[in-house]
């Protein structure tokens, strides 16, 4: 192409203008993106002295240099230029200059090589063919070192790390990269002048072991990598990872080359995440190694004290701001700085802990208290307890109050990093679910000894049993299609005896021995096949069938026999898991129900054929059964009587009220007795009816048992006996007043003697002219009180003589015993006896009957004044006392200072017809003591301390 253009001027000269034009057009597209685009015009200047020659070349030169100027020189599109701007564009036009002369240059060159080829083509054709092949192969050899050195010096200042090589002899660096500056911080002239460089900058830690690593490695020919520390220009530590390569020159090392990775962060992160592991790792061992709580936390605390290397570590128990107090439930700390505080002291609550408290629970995370963090440490608080910072969480046990977990740091003001808090938070997170779980473990360990002392200790007979085998056959008799189990079970016996035997007793209680008769569990479960009956086949079957059904639980009653042949009545109830469950485990209750079958037959027995009219009432009011006796008297059928309202029975006036108030203080829980009159068929009966409460359970009265006793005959006896103790005490009354005739006589004869003077006094009085009217009055005053005096003697004789019936009101003790003594003083003298009274004041009336209690206290001091007839050497006295008793209860006692009781005769003192005087008929102290029981109360003996005995009688008090 060079050749044809050559021939025609007109064309080269062309070219040169086409070619400048034509990059002035793009440089100009490019202009507005880069200035720098002008250059462009190199390639113009280029091409044409390349293709037109040197002076078309020179052309372009010079229509560049000009375009230049005028379109890409400030300012622009004017040939006028800046002197700041002539410098670029003789640069310019100097190289344009040297790029037109070197491409003509390089086309002459070419064009006279050409001729000599043409000359010498004939002679040298295959050398210059070979000549021309090996030329092409060294610039390509050439063109793509030149690139692979730069793309090699790329790559390694591309590198994040320190490319290196080094003599394997001396270690002095031959080259390192441009990153050892910015990793380091030292100049790369100082890594490569300093022959020792690299061991003396080695962390001191290091140096040691790092040295002789590379010496090794080298001397062994062997391409290793090793992490260690060396010292920056700026004092910090920085962690290098060095992949070191040795490179062998025959088999000697003759160099190392390698590269430092900088790995300080990841290091810095493996650092702390090591610190993080080792230390969640001594907390998880101090958490497993023990069971037991205290332990447990004590060694917690312990861990937490020395991976964080401060003063205190501690539990507070309750993290609770409302509670009145809280107590350090587990500490640690260093000798130097000692809790304050006990453990287990309960400490109240102040305002400055109750705020902090609430702090604590109001986060969900640590608390950090002290300098660099958001909560300040309270001052009275820091000044109390010692500390200059702390931190702090609250830790949530399932099933408990929080807890409150902390580190003190009382020799500095410590400032808590991120680290430390993140592993505080999961040491908190660790020791809550440790305290949950042993409180878990605790309870369950507790929950298993109760189940098991439950288990060994109830009297309840009780079998786990393993039901899995039997389960699997009854899903495979309905996966056969068999939907009735009853039809199927009792036409094939045969699997239910195999299914007997799938049955494994898993443990049985000792309950289960005793009940069996066995000498223990072995024997037992030895011989299970002994405990069977016919009866007990038939219950299993029932259980199969319960299985078969998918029911929850099954209770039957059924017949077993002991090791000894025994047979026992048993109520036995399984209790099953869902039919989607495990059967391994069956818990089986037997309760030996023998004797309550037995109860249960004696009771039908007994309400059958009890004498009495047994009735059940329900909240009804209504009957719901009646015994045969009931039907009997009653006049009404046991089927027509149930069902039938008690007013039908009885009449509304009854029921309302004597009937119904009995049966609603029944229903209310109350046992009712309740005796009265009933108009019946028979007549009038005197009936004694008792009302039970039937409960189901302790919660509800369901029904009432009434029970009617016929004691007519009874009470017709009783009165019977009353009349004639009546008679016999009337008769001993007048026997009493026969003994006191003298005593009586006197006593009547004082008042009338008194009267006949006072009469007489009075007459002789009056007979004198002028009469004393005021004496005369005085003296028919005391006749008129003597008169009383005397009627009044005879009143009390007359009622001791009276036959009455008893008649019961208000009686005060102590006028009773005034009136017998006005009864007996005569008798007194007669015997030398003196009354000593000790009567209470205020006493409480009693109910009773006026004239037996005067005759049971007449009885009692005759018989105390004739126990002390023969008495000479201490005086005949008789204390007569009355005092309240017991709170509800009025006492008498008649002391004397006589000869005593023979204490083989204290047992027949109260006795009918036995006496211990001469003539006596042994009915007074038999008659008293039926008197006083009539009335409620109690007679008595007892010996005195010295000489005699009192008699002692209690009745009941009127409130």
């Amino acid at each position: 192409m060079q050749r044809h253009v050559a021939q025609f001027a007109v064309v080269r000269y062309g070219i040169a203008v086409l070619c400048v034009t034509a990059t002035v057009i793009l440089a100009l597209w490019l202009r507005p993106l880069v200035l720098a685009a002008a250059q462009l015009l190199f390639v113009a200047v280029l091409i044409t002295g390349w293709v037109a020659g040197l002076r078309p070349a020179l052309v372009a030169w010079v229509l560049a240099t000009l375009a230049v100027a005028y379109c890409f020189t400030p300012p622009f599109d004017s040939l006028k230029i800046e002197i700041a701007e002539l410098p670029r564009l003789v640069i310019f036009t100097l190289l344009a200059a040297f790029l037109a002369t070197m491409s003509a240059a390089r086309r002459r060159a070419e064009d006279s090589l050409k001729r000599a080829r043409e000359q010498l083509e004939a002679r040298v054709r295959e050398r210059t063919a070979e000549l021309e092949r090996g030329n092409e192969r060294s610039q390509a050899a050439v063109a793509d070192a030149v690139a692979a050195q730069r793309r090699f010096s790329d790559l390694v200042n591309s590198i994040e790390g320190i490319v290196w090589e080094a003599d394997a002899t001396t270690f002095q660096f031959s080259f390192v990269s441009n990153q050892a500056e910015r990793i380091l911080g030292y100049p790369v002239e100082r890594w490569l002048s300093d022959p020792t460089f690299w061991s003396d900058h080695l962390h001191p830690e290091d140096r040691g072991w790092a040295v002789p690593f590379r010496e090794k490695a080298t001397s062994e020919k062997r391409n290793d990598d090793f992490e260690y520390r060396m010292i920056a220009a700026d004092g910090s530590v920085v962690w290098l990872r060095d992949l070191m390569t040795v490179v062998r020159e025959g088999d000697r090392p003759a160099q190392l080359r390698g590269v430092m990775v900088d790995i300080t962060e990841r290091a810095r992160t493996q650092q702390d995440r090591r610190w993080i592991v080792e230390s969640m790792d001594r907390v998880n061992r101090a958490i497993q190694g023990t069971n037991d709580l205290e332990q447990m936390m004590s060694d917690v605390l312990d861990a937490a004290l020395s991976i964080f290397d401060c003063d205190r570590a501690w539990l507070v128990y309750p993290c609770d701001p409302e509670a009145l107090s809280h107590g350090v439930k587990m500490q640690r700390t260093r000798p130097e700085y000692p809790g304050l505080f006990g453990v287990g002291v309960e400490l109240p609550v102040d305002p400055e802990a109750a705020g902090v408290l609430r702090i604590v629970r109001a986060s969900s995370g640590p608390v950090r208290f002290g300098p660099g963090s958001p909560h300040p440490l309270p001052a009275e608080m820091a000044k109390r307890l010692g500390i200059q910072s702390r931190i702090v969480m609250a830790l949530h046990p399932k099933g408990d109050q929080p807890y409150m977990f902390g580190l003190s740091q009382c020799s500095y003001p410590r400032i808590w990093t991120p680290q430390e808090e993140r592993v505080f938070q999961e040491i908190g997170r660790r020791l809550a679910d440790a305290l949950t779980s042993l409180s878990i473990f605790r309870s369950l360990r507790e929950s298993e000894k109760r189940y098991r002392h439950i288990f060994e200790s109830t009297g309840v007979s009780i079998w786990e049993e393993d039901f899995s085998r039997v389960k699997a056959a009854i899903d495979g008799l309905k996966a056969g299609g068999v939907r009735d189990f009853r039809e199927y079970f009792a036409a094939h016996r045969e699997f239910v005896r195999q299914a007997a035997q799938m049955v494994r007793i898993v443990d049985v209680n000792d309950a289960s021995v005793r009940m069996f008769a066995a000498g223990s569990k072995d024997e037992l479960l030895a011989s299970l096949h002994k405990l069977s009956v016919p009866e007990t086949r038939d219950a299993f079957v029932k259980v199969l069938v319960g299985i078969a059904e998918g029911r929850t639980s099954f209770e039957a009653e059924t017949v077993v026999q002991t090791l000894k042949g025994e047979r026992l009545t048993v109520l036995f109830t399984l209790t099953f898991p869902p039919p989607s469950a495990r059967f391994d485990s069956v818990l089986v209750t037997v309760m030996d129900i023998t004797e309550r079958k037995r109860a249960e037959y004696l009771t039908e027995q007994v309400f059958e054929s009890s004498p009495d009219r047994v009735a059940i009432i329900g909240r009804d009011y209504r009957y719901r059964r009646v015994n045969p006796v009931f039907e009997r008297f009653w006049g009404v059928p046991a089927e027509k009587a149930v069902g039938m309202h008690v007013a039908d029975l009885l009449g509304t006036e009854v029921f309302d009220e004597r009937i119904k108030p009995n049966l609603d203080r029944c229903f209310a829980g109350e046992d009712v007795n309740h005796v009265d009159w009933f108009a019946t068929p028979l007549g009038r009966r005197y009936t004694a009816v008792s009302y039970s409460p039937l409960r189901p359970d302790s919660a509800r009265v369901e029904a009432a048992l009434v029970i009617g006793h016929d004691l007519t005959e009874y009470m017709l006896a009783s009165e019977a006996l009353e009349r004639a103790q009546a008679e016999l005490a009337h008769v001993t009354r007048v026997t009493t007043l026969g003994e006191l005739a003298a005593s009586i006589s006197h006593e009547i004869n004082q008042p009338l003697a008194a009267i006949v003077a006072d009469a007489n006094a009075s007459l002789n009085w009056l007979a004198t002219g002028r009469p004393d009217l005021e004496i005369v009055r005085e003296a028919l005053v005391a006749i008129v009180k003597d008169g009383h005096r005397a009627g009044e003697v005879i009143q009390r004789i007359r009622q001791l003589v009276t036959k009455t019936d008893p008649q019961r009101a208000r009686v005060d003790v102590n006028d009773v015993v005034r009136d017998v003594l006005s009864l007996v003083r005569g008798v007194a003298r007669s015997h030398d006896v003196s009354f000593r009274l000790e009567l209470a004041a205020a006493l409480a009336p009693v109910l009773g009957d006026r004239v037996q209690l005067q005759q049971v206290l007449i009885n009692l001091v005759m018989n105390g004044m004739e126990a002390m007839t023969s008495v000479e050497d201490r005086p005949r006295e008789l204390v007569i006392r009355s005092l309240a008793h017991e709170g509800d209860q009025v006492l008498v006692a008649v002391q004397d200072a006589g000869v005593g009781i023979d204490p083989n005769s204290v047992n027949l003192l109260f006795s009918a017809f036995f006496t211990t005087k001469p003539g006596g008929m042994g009915m007074g102290l038999s008659i008293s003591r039926s008197i006083i029981d009539g009335h409620g109360g109690r007679l008595w003996v007892t010996p005195n301390a010295t000489h005699g005995a009192t008699f002692h009688f209690t009745l009941p008090a009127l409130r």
